[in-house]
């Protein structure tokens, strides 16, 4: 029931010496896909779904209490010489320790955990009463993060709507006046002659070749193209005839 660590030299690799750990502390062993970076450089250039192994321990009443890694409490295998162990509640008492055992040349170790018996039937009392306390703490944990997760997702939900729905009113807005800035020009139509008809505005004299309707720099106007004898061309707006 220990989690066996292996130490290797790292001048050469080879055995150093093998450490026990955790003995009559493993509770479980699990196996999960992840994403992980299998760069030599460690520069995040080569990541690669990897089987992950992982251990959850029983850390005992005194210890280093665990960190929190996307939700999961997470422990290493021996503590730092930093860390400062103190009394642990019961939903600190039990962590996950990474056994997957990437670049052990670069670490300078393996570990190999291992659960030998059945739930229940090896390790102190204690420890299987706070395993059941610390799955409920934890579940009730997520349940409450996930709730929470939720209803952040709907809020900002609602506001995308919201800022969507300010928008299609904008527009909505902008597309109702510009229909009638457009209907106010198209009746000015009305005063412009007809194709072909000869006619004389502000010194050009020329015959009316095109008449319509267009938008210019966001202002709709009722125009219409002359040609003189030369060929010469003059846009005059509607409200001159």
């Amino acid at each position: 029931m220990p989690i066996t660590k292996t130490n290797y030299k790292l001048n050469n690799g080879s055995l150093d010496s093998v450490d026990t750990l955790f003995v009559d502390r493993v509770v479980r062993i699990e196996e999960m896909v992840e994403t992980r970076n299998w760069s030599d450089t460690l520069d995040y250039t080569d990541m690669r779904q990897v089987t992950a192994t992982y251990a959850l321990v029983w850390l005992g009443t005194h210890g280093v209490p665990p960190h929190s890694w996307h939700g999961r409490p997470k422990t290493s295998s021996t503590p730092c010489s930093w860390d400062k162990p103190r009394d642990l509640e019961f939903h600190e008492q039990f962590a996950w320790i990474d056994c997957t055992n990437m670049f052990v040349d670069r670490n300078g170790f393996s570990l190999d955990a291992t659960v030998d018996g059945d739930h229940g039937m090896f390790g102190e009392p204690l420890m299987w009463a706070n395993l059941i306390a610390w799955e409920a703490y934890h579940k009730a944990v997520a349940a409450k993060r996930d709730e929470e997760l939720r209803i952040e997702r709907e809020a900002r939900a609602k506001a995308r709507a919201a800022e969507e729905a300010k928008k299609a009113a904008r527009a909505a807005k902008r597309a109702a006046k510009d229909a009638v800035l457009k209907a106010d020009a198209e009746k000015l139509m009305a005063r412009i002659p007809a194709k072909g008809t000869m006619v004389t505005v502000d010194g050009f004299t020329g015959k009316v070749f095109w008449v319509g309707c267009s938008k210019y720099y966001g202002k709709w106007s009722a125009r219409a193209g002359v040609k003189n004898a030369k060929g010469e061309v003059a846009w005059i707006s509607a409200d001159k005839f």
